[in-house]
């Protein structure tokens, strides 16, 4: 790989380490990563036409480096890479500020890099999440015991996205901002500015995953810190709607099985979630309140009726 690097980059490593599906080293005192290209490959221009213009409006991205060739991806051993400089502090935690941060940029953005039809990507996830239980289903038993209860979370955060298509429309205020592909559990700030990450959305995307996340992670703050947020931010009937039925969607569940299936992660990991499920339908009920302080947005009747409260008529 040193000499890959040599001949595409013509910069000479020293010292090569690899960790997980990376590489990285040090070169004239910066940290590079060299990581497999996960994105389609029609999104390569405009991967590299928003890094660009991040860098020129000064926000601290990871820059893309090209090969000889000018171009950002490399194929090594038939494997597409990507090679990029590492600006941020990789273990500072993600937090609010920084996610409100950029999705008030005003930046232009190439159409492909919008991702939209959440309630269609979600079932053709199901769908295909579905048929590997059936298929790999003795080899993860906890899955199969877990995976029903929040397949059954998500078929309900589709059909809250439906009826908000058909009962709303989207306003001025619902552009695209810049958002991620995944902010997970425990996440650091070096993952929102990874371009691989970076996609066009929502603004109620992101703010929807740091919410469920704060559940995991303990924050007893996230309340304030969502009156402090809704103080600068405004949504549509359309945009809060959109973001209670991401709310609803337990992509830490679904981002927890992949890793699961793809061996990065022990199945026993699962049991960290389905103890907490009361908790969390608890917590999800808090929000649900919360947001209806500012805004009506539809109940859930199973979620009322866990926390033994008659749903409205």
């Amino acid at each position: 790989m040193k000499n890959a690097i040599l001949y595409y980059y013509n910069i000479k490593v020293k010292e090569l380490h690899s960790k997980e599906d990376y590489f990285y080293f040090y070169y004239e005192n910066d940290k590079y990563e060299l990581v497999v290209y996960n994105r389609d490959l029609k999104d390569e221009e405009a991967i590299y036409k928003l890094n660009i213009q991040m860098i020129n409006s000064n926000i601290t991205v990871h820059e893309l480096v090209l090969n000889k060739e000018k171009k950002i991806i490399t194929l090594i051993n038939n494997t597409p890479y990507i090679l990029y400089k590492i600006y941020i502090n990789e273990n500072k935690e993600s937090n609010l500020s920084e996610i409100e941060y950029l999705s008030n940029l005003n930046l232009d953005y190439d159409k492909s890099l919008i991702r939209s039809s959440w309630d269609l990507l979600w079932a053709e996830k199901i769908d295909y999440f579905e048929y590997q239980v059936n298929q790999n289903g003795k080899k993860f038993p906890l899955i199969v015991d877990s995976f029903s209860y929040f397949v059954g979370l998500a078929e309900n955060a589709i059909s809250y996205v439906k009826n908000t298509l058909l009962e709303t429309e989207r306003q001025y205020i619902d552009i695209g901002v810049i958002s991620h592909r995944k902010i997970k559990v425990y996440d650091t700030i070096y993952n929102l500015y990874n371009p691989l990450n970076i996609i066009i959305d929502h603004k109620a995307r992101d703010l929807a995953e740091y919410i469920k996340n704060s559940f995991f992670e303990n924050n007893s703050d996230i309340f304030n810190q969502l009156d402090e947020y809704f103080k600068r931010n405004y949504f549509s009937e359309y945009g809060i709607r959109l973001l209670f039925a991401r709310i609803l969607y337990p992509s830490f569940y679904f981002d927890l099985y992949e890793d699961i299936i793809l061996g990065k992660k022990d199945e026993k990991e699962i049991l960290n979630l389905t103890t907490k499920i009361n908790a969390y339908e608890k917590y999800l009920y808090q929000v649900y309140l919360y947001l209806n302080k500012f805004y009506r947005i539809p109940e859930v009747e199973w979620l009322e009726k866990k926390q033994g409260i008659i749903p409205r008529l």
